[in-house]
């Protein structure tokens, strides 16, 4: 790799893009993997625990903005430590969440191994989208104030 584009990508900029950019590979993807799934509903769709916690795994992409941590520059690593750990917990949200409603749920007509429902999307989708927004106006101000300060090496 030249030293132009490892400069061009030794930006603060960078975590934040790739973090707020991830959902349009994350979602289609999630989306895809829920709709294979097999229902275990006999009237609305229920899914196992361990099916919807898989489905999630797309979300590591979330973790991505870590690999920023290796720049010399301190205040891209500021941002990726920003941005990780936005990403790292929304990651974990749906995968708490999922834990939670199964744990709470008791199952499809009691069957315990199918314990999470449809109606967890209903309150799962509008939760991971206020993360996304929050996300992206964290970077917002944390990039704003980085370019205020002095550029460390």
């Amino acid at each position: 790799m030249s030293i132009v584009s490892k400069h061009w990508l030794n930006r603060p900029l960078w975590p934040f893009l790739i973090l707020s950019l991830s959902p349009l590979v994350i979602a289609p993807v999630t989306v895809g993997i829920i709709s294979s799934l097999p229902d275990c509903g006999l009237d609305e769709p229920w899914w196992e625990l361990r099916h919807m916690q898989l489905a999630f795994l797309p979300g590591l992409m979330n973790f991505l903005p870590f690999l920023w941590l290796i720049s010399h520059r301190t205040n891209v690593r500021w941002a990726a430590l920003v941005a990780g750990v936005m990403g790292a917990t929304r990651f974990a949200l749906p995968q708490v969440s999922i834990a939670l409603y199964s744990a709470s749920s008791g199952g499809q007509l009691g069957d315990p191994s199918c314990s999470v429902s449809i109606f967890l999307l209903a309150l799962l989708i509008p939760l991971m989208a206020a993360a996304w927004l929050v996300s992206i106006v964290v970077g917002a101000v944390v990039l704003r104030r980085l370019r205020m300060r002095p550029t460390s090496v």
